[in-house]
């Protein structure tokens, strides 16, 4: 397992991330359990979650947090892994409706650390914005969490650049430390916007890559396997509606396509190059990836052994539409 320092050092992390997002609904406990310690045992440090993960399901809130904590507690290596977390999410119902005041926060707060089990969780994430909230409200609430000891770190995700170089800017003036990590949709595929069906979620995008090439600020890709899109497309696998309508383009038939040839260059199947892209960037970039089994897992933990040249790398993205503005076509 390769490891990134994100956050100018101040983290160090494996070079994947382990999404849970359905630990504790749709991946039971036991399963869960057998995914984490295969992530573990194979050099993984990095977990990601979340306050509101699966709560759209059945059953127990904030299962994913719960589950995680119950095997830190069971398997006693808090002090070997990296959580990181998720507040601030609206309410699903109303997700035009921000929840950002200071006692929503901290509520959100308060309960991830109770789900977890923990006194402080190493990077905690706003899950949307407010940009009705000046960024340096929003920063000082965070390190008023940072002095309690309640968080060690924070990140943004879903934020617009502009709010982050407003957020950044502030920071350099107050001495904070400031957002150390942007997570975002991002991956190898190409994405159609308008088939987003959420339209709260960012994607990485041509200047907000240049900003982060330019700063060094760390990025985590969530959907970075691009829900499988190009596994399935090639076993002749059914694909939703909603993936297709997110991936279907003709960039992405052009990355079908190359795959069996960089599948025999690279000596591995097509995950391991997918979630690659994303750890080859010139800035530290961590795919986050989910699984429904640990064959896929231990598969997946290969991509850090898969080093794509710089120059595949800027051939792919110089001819997609959402980091060039290009049309497709």
């Amino acid at each position: 397992m390769r490891y990134f320092s994100i956050g100018d050092g101040v983290l160090r992390v494996s070079a994947l991330c382990m999404g849970t997002v359905y630990y504790g609904t749709v991946i039971p406990r036991e399963a869960a359990f057998e995914q984490l310690d295969c992530f573990y045992e194979g050099g993984g440090n990095f977990l990601d979650t979340a306050r509101i993960y699966a709560d759209w399901l059945p059953g127990i809130p904030a299962a994913s947090e719960k589950t995680i904590g119950a095997w830190l507690k069971e398997r006693h290596i808090r002090d070997e892994v990296v959580i990181s977390s998720k507040g601030a999410h609206p309410r699903f119902e109303t997700m035009d409706v921000p929840r950002m005041g200071k006692a929503e926060l901290a509520k959100d707060l308060d309960e991830s650390l109770a789900a977890l089990g923990l006194e402080c969780i190493d990077l905690y994430f706003l899950h949307r914005d407010d940009p009705s909230i000046p960024a340096a409200e929003i920063l000082g609430m965070l390190e008023g969490f940072r002095k309690a000891g309640k968080i060690g770190h924070y990140g943004c995700s879903n934020w617009t650049l502009g709010r982050i170089q407003e957020a950044d800017g502030e920071a350099a003036r107050r001495g904070y430390e400031g957002f150390i990590c942007n997570q975002l949709l991002w991956g190898i595929g190409d994405i159609n916007p308008a088939g987003l069906s959420d339209k709260t979620l960012v994607a990485m995008d041509s200047p907000t890559f240049i900003y982060h090439a330019r700063t060094q600020k760390s990025a985590m890709a969530y959907m970075a396997g691009c829900k499988g899109y190009f596994s399935k497309k090639r076993r002749g696998l059914p694909i939703s509606p909603n993936d297709l309508l997110l991936y279907d383009n003709p960039f992405n038939d052009g990355v079908l396509e190359k795959l069996s040839a960089w599948e025999t260059r690279f000596g591995c199947g097509s995950m391991p190059i997918v979630l690659a892209y994303i750890m080859a960037q010139p800035f530290p970039a961590v795919p986050i990836a989910s699984f429904s089994s640990p064959g896929q897992l231990r598969e997946a933990m290969t991509a850090a052994d898969v080093i794509l040249p710089p120059e595949l790398v800027a051939e792919i993205q110089d001819s997609r539409q959402y980091l060039t503005g290009k049309p497709q076509g």
